[in-house]
């Protein structure tokens, strides 16, 4: 047995599965908490930021657009992968060997995991639904409209490209899942 003194004694090495991903999940959702108001406070206060780096010159300049650029690219993006890091992290660290269990913060991070990995498919179904109900499906990208009245062939496909959508959307949730709520029937494929 490794003394206390000894290197190969560090928490991390004795830490179970579930709690270092436990660690992680706090850790991402930190960086969430963090790079969210940033983000927030950078894109509501733009204008302002923009027009006292504006009339600068030269270095000042150009070491300003560029810090200014680099914190409205970098801070959402810290923001979207810490809370995307904290759901994945969070959701392993329940299901993972830990030390100590508690029901009471397991239950509703199984919860939003369940929430953001099934919400594409509840968004393709309503967008579906959606143009079912208007009788018009809108694409963005490239944007179009297609009615049912004067399209319906176009009409069918949007709708059907949503529904497959769905379920793709579907399938890759549940397969990520079905081990974690069915642990016996998964081991079953």
């Amino acid at each position: 047995m490794p003394s206390p003194s000894s290197p190969h004694s560090s928490p991390a090495s004795t830490e179970l599965p579930g709690d270092l991903a436990r660690r992680r999940a706090r850790l991402g959702l930190l960086a969430f908490i963090v790079a969210l108001p940033i983000s927030w406070w950078l894109f509501s206060n733009l204008e302002p930021i923009w027009d006292r780096i504006m009339p600068l010159e030269g270095l000042p300049f150009m070491a300003g657009a560029t810090l200014l650029g680099a914190s409205l690219a970098i801070a959402p993006l810290v923001a979207g992968i810490g809370f995307f890091l904290a759901i994945w992290f969070g959701v392993d660290s329940v299901y993972l060997p830990r030390r100590t269990t508690s029901a009471a913060l397991d239950k509703p991070i199984v919860a939003v995991g369940l929430l953001v990995w099934f919400s594409p498919v509840l968004a393709a179904i309503a967008a579906a639904g959606r143009g079912l109900y208007e009788g018009r499906i809108h694409f963005v990208r490239p944007p179009r409209d297609y009615f049912l009245a004067t399209d319906p062939i176009a009409f069918w496909q949007g709708v059907g490209f949503w529904l497959i959508m769905a379920v793709l959307f579907g399938f890759l949730a549940w397969r990520y899942w079905r081990p974690r709520l069915f642990p016996h029937s998964a081991t079953q494929d």
